[in-house]
């Protein structure tokens, strides 16, 4: 059955049933607003992040479930990067009316599921008809007063960290424009491919359809006091470097040798004829926290016995030449690249290209 057949007014119906009764709202669907009660003695994060068709997925390449889990997991990636924790979100749902309501079924599950591993209730949102698939979600949180982790506290001297491995999820969108289907949790591939490859395949996709958000990472270095800034790496470590250094009036040298790269990311890229570097530099969407601190390493380890590990890439340094790249040569050369959302949208209609850059 089709969205017009039932009608705005049993679709928010619909989609209610699907959705918990949310604990910690004082007023929740069904008002013109919903209503928390803030925490005492914390500040209020808010976040917000838009998911368009042909610009950050396809229905082709995605379910309506994992994209529910992929809205809602940018937001709190979001969230994870200032050190605080999630509580609730509003989603906006801008969709045409001849979609299935199964559709949405799925999309609001994806949303519960992924919500309801952090103790994230949706409490509210809106609904419109559009010719474009459009989802937002804008999320609640809170961490202890004057204690968010923003990208400006990065000091001359110190040491530069990125949570887990990076590429993975650069990897999966270079499969996925090669044709690479993941139903259910199986992999299909236009091409023959050993169990191994499959496997990096199969890995490396849902790490792009699916983001692990870094909460509970990020909140351990906000409460530990570890990190003087963090930034999400939404965009890429060469990119989002560049914004924490702007941000903290910074310059920065990370070492080709020391950045650790998924090992999906090197197996996808042999494959295609990639450079694992260059995923894991520029590719984005990897959702890793990046953070500076003035710890030593030991005691950044001991921090994180049983999360993801984090590793040393490098070192801030005063302003004056921005971010640099120590290869393994020796040669130091400009760091560059990453995803601008407008510029790479301009070059790919300029281009009549139409396969998407990043997300999908």
């Amino acid at each position: 059955m089709r969205i017009s057949a039932i009608g705005e007014f049993a679709l928010i119906e619909r989609i209610r049933s699907i959705l918990p009764r949310p604990h910690d709202a004082i007023l929740d669907i069904g008002d013109d607003c919903a209503a928390l009660r803030p925490t005492a003695g914390k500040d209020l994060l808010l976040t917000t992040d838009l998911l368009v068709d042909g610009v950050d997925f396809t229905p082709q390449t995605i379910t309506p479930f994992r994209l529910g889990r992929k809205a809602m997991g940018v937001n709190l990636s979001d969230i994870a990067a200032m050190g605080g924790l999630p509580r609730a979100a509003l989603v906006t749902l801008a969709i045409p009316p001849d979609e299935e309501i199964e559709f949405v079924d799925e999309l609001y599950r994806g949303l519960r599921e992924e919500g309801a591993r952090f103790a994230v209730e949706v409490i509210g949102g809106d609904l419109s008809a559009s010719s474009t698939l459009m989802i937002g979600v804008t999320l609640v949180g809170e961490v202890e007063a004057g204690k968010a982790v923003t990208r400006s506290g990065a000091k001359p001297g110190e040491r530069i960290w990125v949570t887990g491995r990076l590429g993975a999820a650069a990897a999966g969108l270079v499969a996925l424009k090669a044709g690479c289907r993941l139903r259910d949790n199986r992999i299909e591939t236009p091409f023959e491919a050993s169990d191994s490859l499959q496997e990096a395949i199969r890995q490396a996709i849902e790490r792009h359809l699916c983001p692990i958000p870094r909460i509970r990472e990020g909140r351990t270095l906000a409460e530990a006091g570890a990190a003087s800034a963090m930034i999400d790496l939404s965009d890429g470590l060469a990119s989002d470097l560049a914004h924490l250094c702007r941000e903290s009036g910074v310059s920065a040298t990370i070492r080709e040798d020391r950045i650790p790269i998924d090992q999906t990311a090197s197996a996808i890229a042999r494959r295609f004829g990639q450079e694992p570097l260059t995923l894991a530099l520029q590719g984005g969407e990897d959702f890793e926290l990046l953070f500076t601190s003035s710890w030593e390493p030991a005691d950044i380890a001991a921090i994180f016995p049983d999360a993801a590990a984090a590793t040393a890439v490098g070192t801030v340094e005063e302003a004056g030449y921005g971010c640099r790249l120590e290869q393994r040569d020796g040669r130091t050369v400009t760091l560059t690249g990453g995803y601008d959302h407008f510029r790479h949208q301009q070059e790919r209609m300029r281009n009549q290209d139409p396969v998407l850059h990043r997300h999908w």
